[in-house]
């Protein structure tokens, strides 16, 4: 199991909440939205976050990730 914290910038917060349901969706991953730019991301392994991180730098323009557990 893998958890890392997306942060986004503010001027994307918009697209923040369907970024949240879409990891959401997928089996075996769960996000947890902090604040409107913040979420916590909990994956099976390192394949599972190398995917969050990949859609995170599709969807947002100006974003962040830090693991928080490996």
């Amino acid at each position: 199991m893998e958890a890392i914290k997306l942060s986004i910038g503010f001027r994307e917060w918009s697209k923040f909440p369907d970024f949240v349901e879409m990891i959401n969706a997928e089996a075996e991953m769960f996000a947890y939205a902090i604040d409107n730019t913040t979420a916590i991301i909990v994956t099976q392994g390192c394949c599972g976050t190398a995917w969050v991180e990949a859609q995170a730098e599709r969807w947002f323009e100006d974003q962040y990730t830090e693991t928080i557990k490996k």
